[in-house]
């Protein structure tokens, strides 16, 4: 493959990915925010009316929080949401920190590669054994995993977008 070829298969890859990224922003938005209503509803019926929501502290901490966070995961990384030693790579020259930088992307995607098998493992596990936590309601566990694997395998596929595309170190939201 030439290097213009690659250049815009690169280029379409990341534009695919930045339209799923959105879409996954705007559910995992979706979902803190639901997050947020419950738990409200649930103080208000909890103080005024003696009649807590007791579904809401299940439902809030293992499916809308890690949905939520999850599915941010990748445009979250995308946008700059991450911790970057600049003080180290402005005493590195242009040309080797950029090939720090993608190898820091490759790495980071091997070792986020096998978080994401081991949490779509537990997620495959729990619904195949149809696991359930017990309470006033018994929630499937499946569910409550099944946003750890795609949001990990959505960074990853970020992570490697971003390591052969072109980049300016120098800016802020370089990766």
């Amino acid at each position: 493959m030439t290097s213009g070829a690659f250049k815009r298969t690169v280029g379409a890859a990341d534009h695919a990915l930045r339209a799923v990224e959105n879409v996954l922003i705007v559910v995992g938005g979706a979902a803190i925010a639901l997050a947020m209503v419950f738990v409200s509803s649930d103080a208000v019926m909890r103080h005024l009316f003696s009649a807590p929501l007791t579904f809401q502290y299940t439902l809030t901490e293992s499916y809308l929080m890690v949905m939520g966070f999850s599915l941010a995961l990748p445009w979250g990384y995308r946008t700059g949401g991450r911790i970057r030693i600049q003080l180290l790579l402005n005493t590195i020259p242009k040309g080797p920190r950029i090939l720090l930088l993608r190898a820091g992307n490759i790495l980071a995607a091997i070792y986020l590669t096998f978080i994401c098998w081991q949490a779509l493992g537990k997620t495959t596990d729990a619904f195949v054994k149809n696991d359930l936590m017990m309470g006033v309601i018994d929630w499937p566990v499946g569910w409550s995993w099944v946003w750890i694997p795609i949001g990990m395998f959505m960074l990853v596929l970020r992570l490697l977008v971003d390591a052969f595309s072109d980049f300016d170190p120098d800016a802020p939201a370089a990766h």
